[in-house]
């Protein structure tokens, strides 16, 4: 079962067998979302269509359409754990290359231009708006406490947060920093468009392949990630997380040494 999937087994009102069976098809084989009808579906888990109606319905959507969108939001902003991890002692280090043979290519992505322009931000500007939804909050939140360390106005935000607030209050500071994996969520889209609007610096930290809130962004750093470049998109946990902390933590340094 793909551990992203799996908080849909406990959303909503108590399901069906049937509709139970359903779900427990899309978390066993995560591949088929936005890759399979809803008639589809439901010949493969031997439902009928109003069924699986009923279930988007039990779990809060409007319909098939958003309950994929959803899935698909799921699948990109969080890591997959498998459920077993089989090989010998000798699989560490060939892992650890791996990962950094993924660093360096990440770093050649991370131009000076691009280093001295984030160091200027850094050194000029006193207020900061982070924003990063599902597991991207997490290394937004990292990323902000890092900041008031150093002595800046910086407040995280993310999901749960009303849009009115951050309306009313974005034109108090000065740059808005998005963290997202795919760079096509949705609710990390709208609060970039909404910070360009009033004038605010972009910042984006997203995997390295073309999206939306890239090209948004005034400043954008492109991150190496397996599930990119090896369609690993039902991998183990890949080096995206690791490289993203790492070059944070690179780019504060060359900004406050």
């Amino acid at each position: 079962m793909d551990n992203r999937l799996a908080p849909l087994l406990t959303r909503g009102e108590s399901l069906t067998r049937a509709e139970y069976r359903v779900l427990a098809h899309l978390t066993d084989h995560p591949l088929l979302v936005g890759n399979i009808t809803v008639r589809d579906l439901a010949t493969a888990t031997f439902v009928s269509t109003a069924t699986i109606m009923r279930l988007c319905q039990k779990l809060g959507f409007s319909g098939y359409s958003e309950f994929i969108w959803h899935c698909k939001q799921l699948l990109a902003d969080t890591p997959h754990i498998p459920e077993q991890v089989t090989g010998n002692g000798n699989t560490l280090p060939a892992l650890f290359h791996q990962f950094m043979a993924n660093y360096q290519q990440t770093f050649q992505w991370v131009t000076e231009e691009k280093r001295q322009r984030f160091v200027t931000l850094l050194r000029e500007k006193e207020s900061f708006f982070l924003y990063g939804a599902g597991f991207s909050y997490l290394f937004a939140e990292y990323l902000t406490k890092k900041l008031q360390v150093l002595g800046k106005t910086a407040f995280i935000s993310g999901p749960g947060d009303s849009r009115n607030i951050f309306l009313c209050n974005a034109a108090r500071y000065q740059v808005f920093i998005a963290v997202s994996r795919s760079g096509e969520t949705e609710q990390v889209l709208d609060k970039a468009r909404i910070a360009q609007n009033v004038g605010m610096t972009v910042i984006a930290f997203t995997r390295a392949s073309a999206n939306t809130l890239a090209n948004l962004a005034d400043l954008h750093f492109a991150l190496y990630d397996e599930a990119v470049h090896f369609a690993a998109e039902a991998a183990g946990v890949t080096s995206f997380e690791s490289n993203l902390v790492l070059l944070m933590d690179l780019l504060l340094l060359e900004a406050t040494g």
